[in-house]
């Protein structure tokens, strides 16, 4: 009896390791980079945003209009820098944006979809449009799956 009861004890202890490396050791962490400019110092770029956005080709939208006027926007290039510090692998990255007031649209993501190896970093790049005058307090919420499991993170 005792024999039985060491063995089904290892393997418990073999299964509780394996849970707690699987829980534990697919948390990603994540470093924020914003750069902001005033849209009228990229004419070019923000028309080819007012083509995007009336085009509806925008990957996410916002209730605020879009002015005619470039000055009264400013363009964002968010850098999310994600670390896996875990031993497995998280694969399906995607972001999408709590919207701030003021913002109008993500006209532009880089990096969605990809796999951010075990001990390892990827990054994901976002370009917003806001109205200048709008807030820049907003979150963004990353998600990914390890092993067929959705989890997700908050960056603000």
């Amino acid at each position: 009896m005792a024999r039985s009861t060491m063995i089904l004890g290892a393997v418990l202890a073999v299964m509780v390791l394996c849970g707690a490396v699987f829980l534990l050791g697919g948390g990603l962490s994540a470093r924020l980079d914003v750069m902001t400019a005033g849209a009228a110092e990229f004419p070019k770029a923000y028309q080819s945003i007012r083509d995007i956005v009336a085009s509806d080709a925008a990957p996410q939208r916002f209730d605020a209009p879009l002015p005619d006027d470039p000055a009264a926007c400013r363009l964002e290039d968010v850098t999310i820098t994600l670390y896996n510090r875990g031993l497995i692998d998280a694969e399906w990255v995607s972001v999408s944006v709590e919207g701030a007031q003021g913002d109008i649209a993500v006209y532009s993501v880089s990096g969605e979809g990809d796999t951010i190896p075990a001990r390892g970093s990827g990054i994901v790049n976002l370009k917003l449009i806001a109205r200048a005058d709008g807030g820049a307090d907003r979150a963004y919420r990353v998600q990914y799956y390890v092993y067929g499991m959705k989890r997700e993170i908050v960056v603000r």
